[in-house]
């Protein structure tokens, strides 16, 4: 069965790389339309927003991303998800404020290079205005008052980094405030081990929401090869535990192989995703899939 899987998964990718030029050129001229019609609306309510004063000195921008996927695997084979996010630059306001508009789940401490195919998706939109101070070009802290999960919430969150030749460490603090939720303090950490052509990344997180029993933790270990100039082949392994408010345990290994591709111009991407998947949901049995997505930026 897993011979048959992988089998039929590396013949879709292959099949996916040789219509991919016949495709471009099916969805180019729709595709310019989009992108033209949605960077001058962004464009246009960034400088409504920033124009709230009366000022004319101008100067705001919008900047986002669509992604819409479709996720077929063992036990779903109709899982689709469609995820934006937009935020709203305004120099003449506060030129370290920005207006953030999205569906994505942000409130969850992210790898870097984490993969998140079982995550459920944001059933609503959440709404923040964000307040960034940076000390210099490595660390920085952002503070974001917003709703988020139907209540309000207040985040301070800093980003403190080391670089050199070799490396990049990242750590990275943060505490949360819900309405309803409570407290949510969390702590992240990434190493990025930088090789000849490729990346080798080791990155760990925990959190502690104040409505769950105990704390959530991930690591996960991700090797990273640029193939060519615009296509990058990610593969890794993740592991995820958490426990609700009843102190259910769920544990998650999650190992894929992820290609991805500039499709289009400078702003349109495609992924391809194969995976496996071992759930304590559903007693650790394998369970396969591969996560198709395709992601269009926007704005400057």
């Amino acid at each position: 069965m897993l011979l048959k899987t992988t089998v039929g998964l590396i013949l879709f990718v292959f099949c996916t790389f040789c219509c991919a030029k016949d495709l471009e050129d099916k969805v180019r001229p729709r595709a310019d339309l989009f992108q033209s019609k949605l960077n001058n609306m962004m464009q246009d309510t960034a400088s409504w927003l920033d124009d709230i004063d009366g000022s004319t000195e101008g100067g705001a921008s919008a900047k986002g991303y669509l992604q819409l996927g479709w996720l077929p695997r063992t036990a779903d084979l109709d899982e689709f998800d469609a995820k934006f996010k937009v935020a709203f630059n305004l120099p003449n306001l506060d030129e370290r404020l920005a207006l953030i508009i999205d569906n994505d789940n942000e409130d969850e401490l992210l790898l870097d290079y984490e993969s998140d195919p079982f995550q459920d998706s944001q059933e609503s939109v959440n709404l923040a205005v964000q307040y960034a101070k940076e000390f210099n070009k490595n660390n920085n802290i952002k503070t974001r008052v917003g709703v988020s999960r139907k209540q309000l919430y207040v985040r301070t969150e800093a980003s403190l980094n080391w670089k050199s030749e070799t490396f990049k460490f990242e750590l990275l603090p943060r505490v949360d405030y819900f309405y309803k939720d409570g407290w949510g303090p969390g702590l992240k950490g990434a190493i990025a081990y930088y090789l000849e052509g490729s990346t080798v990344s080791f990155s760990a997180s925990w959190q502690k929401l104040e409505h769950e029993a105990r704390s959530r933790r991930k690591v996960g270990l991700f090797h990273v090869f640029k193939l060519e100039k615009n296509q990058l082949l990610v593969s890794g392994i993740q592991y995820n535990k958490s426990n609700n408010k009843e102190d259910i345990s769920n544990e998650t290994y999650y190992l894929s192989l992820r290609y991805r591709n500039l499709f289009y111009k400078s702003w349109l991407y495609f992924e391809v995703e194969p995976f496996i998947e071992f759930n304590q949901v559903r007693n650790f049995r394998r369970e396969h899939g591969i996560a198709l997505s395709l992601i269009s930026y926007y704005g400057t």
